[in-house]
């Protein structure tokens, strides 16, 4: 590829699946380190495509964006200072990927008292939501990932 002349997309077809919200999952606890690492890639999402004349890096959303929560998950359990730029960073970026993504699913109201008084709430347990499957994404990340960096 050159310059801008590449997919906005790996072209890569993911399987449609149904995913149910669950509370209490085992594992990925704000401590829980092992368990985050199994969601990255050998490549950390890194991947290239294009021919060995035109070979360009590109970096798939999806693992920015569990480096993003993960980036949330340790800010919070270091509490590291220094790290409000990157802690910024992936706020923002996260938002925009909520809103471009855009979930219709539907989550049953859970309204109880609080405070004193009668409020909406929702917890998204139970709530099942129309995926693609991460895993298969994963595993092309692995079996694809980037070549050394060239300059």
């Amino acid at each position: 590829y050159i310059g801008d002349d590449y997919p906005s997309q790996l072209p890569i077809s993911l399987p449609a699946i149904q995913t149910t919200l669950q509370s209490g999952e085992p594992g990925f606890s704000l401590y829980a380190d092992d368990d985050w690492a199994t969601l990255f890639p050998a490549s950390d999402g890194f991947t290239d495509l294009g021919t060995a004349a035109t070979t360009r890096t590109f970096l798939v959303s999806m693992v920015h964006q569990l480096h993003c929560l993960d980036v949330f998950r340790v800010g919070f359990v270091t509490n590291r200072t220094g790290y409000a730029h990157h802690v910024e960073h992936c706020l923002r970026y996260m938002l925009q990927i909520v809103l471009c993504n855009a979930d219709t699913t539907l989550e049953a109201d859970q309204a109880g008292m609080r405070g004193g008084r009668w409020e909406h709430a929702a917890g998204g347990v139970g709530s099942v939501h129309q995926c693609r499957d991460w895993r298969v994404l994963r595993e092309y990340l692995d079996e694809h990932a980037a070549g050394p960096v060239r300059f």
